[in-house]
């Protein structure tokens, strides 16, 4: 029977997430059924999907690392388009193979809810390179790819399991909506740096102190001084007639 968890956990293949490196079961040619054959087809998801994580965590807002980024995420969804074929060609699950199945997917579901989080974090970083809209577009198809790998997987599952896969799916496409919601916001518009102040005009220096003017003392000693040289002016001019 199909359990919870899985389709949700095939969000990582479409949201740039890491993934928990899938190992399936070692098995030849002769003993290979349904199940091998979509673990298999999932491997290189998983492996890409480990190049995805390590680009996510290496952006550091610098061009080179959000191109790498882009790499990673553009190959992932043809990674995933594979997939898809894959398990659409491979035979419907019985249910105690979905239930095997079902511990891959759930190591995926824990591991989208925090990448997600994770990348949506991270896109500050991309509105600075001025690439958040590519991401959002990268990832608007990417969700259309990993809905398809989806639905192919929820398919092969016994009927009785139909009912969680479609929850599932739900599930998946609700955080899918979430992060494109988060991606769709425009990037914050930097504030405008502070108005730079007129420079300051100096201080004129204070004018020259000006000597009080003279009290009335002061006067009347200098008009006396002036009379008593007047008188000493006359004296000295009656000497010289009185000798002529």
């Amino acid at each position: 029977m199909h359990a919870p968890s899985f389709t949700f956990g095939l969000l990582g293949q479409a949201v740039l997430i890491a993934a928990v490196p899938l190992k399936p079961r070692p098995v030849t040619i002769e003993s290979r059924d349904s199940l091998d054959d979509i673990e298999i087809a999932l491997v290189p998801v998983f492996d890409s999907l480990q190049r995805v994580d390590a680009a996510v965590l290496a952006l550091d807002g610098t061009p080179n690392a959000a191109a790498n980024l882009l790499g990673a995420s553009q190959q992932i969804q043809v990674t995933i388009n594979q997939a898809t074929l894959t398990v659409r060609a491979s035979r419907d699950l019985s249910a105690a193979k979905s239930l095997m199945l079902r511990r891959t997917t759930d190591n995926l579901a824990a591991q989208t809810k925090t990448t997600v989080n994770d990348l949506v974090a991270r896109k500050p970083i991309l509105d600075q390179l001025g690439v958040s809209t590519v991401a959002l577009q990268s990832l608007q198809k990417q969700q259309m790819a990993s809905m398809s790998l989806s639905e192919a997987l929820a398919a092969k599952v016994p009927k009785v399991g139909q009912k969680e896969a479609a929850a599932d799916m739900a599930t998946l496409q609700s955080i899918f909506t979430q992060a494109i919601a988060a991606y769709s916001v425009p990037a914050a518009v930097p504030a405008p740096g502070a108005a730079v102040p007129p420079p300051i005009a100096p201080v004129p220096a204070p004018p020259a102190m000006m000597a009080p003017p003279a009290g009335r003392k002061d006067r009347k000693k200098k008009k006396k001084e002036a009379k008593a040289n007047r008188h000493d002016v006359d004296v000295l001019a009656e000497g010289h007639m009185t000798e002529a």
